[in-house]
C-alpha cells in the first residue's frame, strides 16, 4: 500500500489479509458481503461500508480489481498478476484466465477497432465451467 502513498490502516490490512487468505485457497473473488462475513469471524471490528469503501480505494490504485459478476453484484481479488476472468452462467464460478492466454485476441480487437486498451483492460467470458458442461452431457 506505501508503494501507491496510502496509509496502512487496521480496515485496510484487514481487507487485504481475507483477500490474500482467501486467494491462497483457490477462492480468488469475494463479494464485499463475504469479505466483511470473514472479517466478523476474526472478530474485526470493521463495519460494511467501510469494506465498500476500502475495496474501491484498493481497486483505486490496482491492488485488487473488481469484477462485475451482474448487474447487482461485483467481487473483488487480489490484482497480482494479470488475468482475465470466466464466468459459470450456471453455477456462478469464476476462474482466472492469465493474461498472456489472451493477449493476441486483445492485441486484434484494438487493431481492428483503433480502439486504444487500458494497460488494466480485461475480458470477461461467459460460459460453463468443467462441472456445470460435465452435468450438462449426463
Amino acid at each position: 500500500m506505501r508503494e501507491h502513498d496510502l496509509r496502512c490502516t487496521a480496515p485496510r490490512l484487514a481487507v487485504l489479509s481475507v483477500l490474500v487468505e482467501a486467494d491462497a485457497r483457490g477462492e480468488h473473488h469475494l463479494t464485499a458481503a463475504r469479505i466483511h462475513e470473514r472479517l466478523v469471524e476474526r472478530r474485526r471490528d470493521v463495519d460494511l461500508t467501510t469494506v465498500y469503501r476500502t475495496v474501491s480505494t484498493l481497486v483505486g490504485v490496482g491492488v485488487v480489481h473488481a469484477l462485475a459478476v451482474d448487474e447487482n453484484v461485483s467481487t473483488y481479488g487480489l490484482a497480482a498478476q494479470p488475468h482475465h476472468h470466466a464466468v459459470c452462467t450456471r453455477c456462478g464460478a469464476i476462474i482466472e484466465v492469465p493474461a498472456e492466454q489472451l493477449s493476441a485476441a486483445l492485441s486484434q480487437a484494438s487493431q481492428g477497432t483503433g480502439f486504444l486498451l487500458s494497460d488494466r483492460a480485461g475480458l470477461t467470458l461467459h460460459g460453463l465451467c468443467p462441472g456445470c458442461r460435465a452435468t450438462a452431457a449426463d
